[in-house]
């Protein structure tokens, strides 16, 4: 099954993602935080609505392709970086300002730490659902990953990153390839997500216990 054999083909650059989204992990849950820092949740709440309203708007035009006087490689850039990033990176808006008003309501200010661990538990949660994406469309326009399929400029930063670890472009741009790596990203972006969560849990136990 290609699936498989794409671990095997791109080794290195699996083995790579993993350690960056464990030392991405490790500093979530160890850098001491600084608990004296707050601010003002109601606001936050209202500026990270607008912007995540704002920002959203801009990335479901782009993704709908509109007809701009633009070339149609620029088109289907503004897609992909709409689509497979700019969504991901509205989400920690969303999540800022969701727990902005849960601390607002009960009158209580923004710890900034706290913020910050659940932005970034947004965005590994956005950058997660999309890359769900990407194994799912890679899956079924390679058949189940039974038949390669060769890949366009669509890879073409997927395949510069595998480069740097040595693996062929006959093996990067083929999305039997892409998928079992974007595999990985989302085993790795969910367990970042789930320290930040078990830090904010800890912080918060410890701040009732003192």
């Amino acid at each position: 099954m290609l699936f498989l054999k794409g671990f095997v083909l791109t080794w290195p650059l699996c083995l790579a993602f993993l350690a960056f989204f464990a030392a991405v992990s490790a500093t979530a849950w160890a850098v001491p935080a600084r608990k004296g820092r707050t601010v003002a949740s109601m606001p936050v709440f209202h500026v990270f609505t607008v912007l995540w309203v704002a920002a959203m708007g801009v990335c479901l035009t782009f993704v709908d392709a509109p007809h701009l006087s633009l070339s149609k490689e620029t088109i289907d850039w503004l897609f992909m970086l709409s689509s497979f990033l700019g969504i991901p990176l509205t989400i920690p808006l969303l999540t800022g300002a969701v727990w902005a008003l849960a601390r607002g309501v009960r009158g209580e200010r923004t710890r900034i730490s706290d913020l910050a661990l659940v932005m970034l538990a947004g965005f590994g949660l956005g950058c997660a659902a999309s890359n769900i994406h990407d194994v799912a469309w890679c899956g079924i326009i390679t058949h189940g990953y039974t038949q390669p399929f060769k890949a366009g400029y669509d890879l073409v930063a997927f395949a510069t990153v595998g480069g740097w670890f040595g693996i062929p472009e006959e093996v990067l741009y083929d999305y039997a390839t892409l998928g079992p790596c974007a595999a990985v990203l989302v085993f790795g972006e969910l367990c970042v997500s789930a320290v930040c969560f078990a830090r904010l849990r800890r912080d918060g136990r410890a701040d009732r216990a003192a």
